[in-house]
């Protein structure tokens, strides 16, 4: 029967799950799912299909940027039929993708993104429309705009909207929210923030539920927030410096099975726990790799936080004239990404820098 193939579709993306991680298999179960689905006929299932398939199971395999369309080809789908869940679910997929994963231009996602939402809307789906509204705030938070407070409903707040979640026990939209209030502390230096929201994070756990890009990501910014307080050499370092070796070796597993989106954040994480453990010539080779894989798999962003954290690394080696050449780098990939609160923090450190620059 039809239903069969999203079946199989369920069953892939169950195994590239907690705890088998077998993203071989899962894929080879999407394949299956995919040509099931085509050979019966059975269109009606391509929304629920494209969701579990390109959203939680190809991301292990293939390039995130390669199932991009396929996840808008889903909303599309479900939405022509009436599947509103499953049309709203690529949806966020696609958006969430699109900001963590792929690096797309803030500015235009944003736009984009206030299109999306009407279309959440007239899904009636709350959980995701609530999701999606916390993705656009990203994007404004990144581009430095304030007052979007008014993108909630019903004069909401993020604050407001996170413990009306809570409180109703609504843990996915809870975790949608602690990912993009850590994800914004972390990349707009502040790390004090970004820590408690790991210690928030545990009262949300994801256990064996499906990952998608965002909880990919999560484990990415941990790791590097562990090595920044490890370095701080305080009575915590020991817990700091494990967060980031967890980091390392979950990424050292997913790199195996895609190259493409995970070797430049290994990469990252390998060249902070080389500068913690002071191997210059290991700590330096580690972020180059990482700048060159970004940059060569088009994640513009992530090659901007390899840019930048090359440069605290000289820095701290007291390199100034290398770490003014990363930091201009760091600042035209975030000027490419469009997230202009990133550019204005940049420039500060670029100031500040400004008198010990010789060339």
């Amino acid at each position: 029967c039809n239903i069969s193939a999203f079946a199989f579709a369920c069953y892939g993306a169950l195994l590239v799950s907690e705890p088998s991680c077998d993203a071989e298999a899962g894929y080879r179960m999407g394949r299956v799912a995919i040509e099931m689905m085509k050979k019966l006929g059975a269109f009606e299932m391509t929304a629920r299909l494209y969701g579990a398939v390109y959203g939680m199971i190809n991301i292990w395999k293939e390039p995130w940027q390669a199932g991009q369309n396929k996840l808008l080809e889903g909303y599309e789908s479900g939405a022509a039929i009436g599947d509103m869940e499953f049309a709203a679910a690529n949806l966020y997929q696609y958006m969430s993708t699109a900001i963590y994963g792929c690096g797309e231009n803030l500015g235009v996602l944003s736009q984009n993104i206030q299109s999306y939402l009407k279309r959440v809307s007239r899904c009636n789906q709350h959980s995701f429309l609530i999701s999606s509204i916390v993705l656009h705030q990203l994007t404004f938070d990144l581009r430095g705009i304030e007052n979007t407070f008014l993108l909630y409903p019903n004069g909401m707040t993020e604050e407001s909207c996170f413990r009306h979640c809570h409180n109703n026990n609504e843990i996915s939209t809870c975790r949608v929210i602690c990912y993009k209030k850590k994800y914004v502390a972390f990349l707009t230096g502040d790390l004090d923030a970004a820590a408690k929201m790991i210690e928030l994070f545990k009262e949300y756990p994801l256990g064996s539920t499906g990952r998608i890009v965002p909880n990919i990501i999560n484990v990415f910014i941990d790791g590097l927030i562990g090595f920044f307080y490890a370095r701080k050499h305080r009575g915590d370092e020991a817990m700091w410096t494990q967060v980031g070796l967890d980091a390392i070796q979950t990424l050292s597993k997913w790199v195996k099975d895609c190259p493409w989106n995970f070797s430049n954040k290994l990469f990252l994480l390998e060249a902070e726990y080389y500068f913690l453990m002071e191997d210059d010539s290991r700590a330096k080779a580690s972020y180059y790799a990482s700048i060159r894989e970004a940059k060569a798999h088009r994640f513009v962003h992530e090659e901007g936080l390899a840019e930048e954290k090359a440069a605290t690394y000289f820095l701290h080696k007291s390199r100034h004239d290398d770490a003014m050449k990363h930091y201009m780098n760091a600042k035209k990939c975030y000027e490419a990404w469009g997230a202009i609160a990133l550019v204005q923090r940049i420039d500060n450190a670029m100031k500040i820098l400004l008198p010990l620059y010789r060339d």
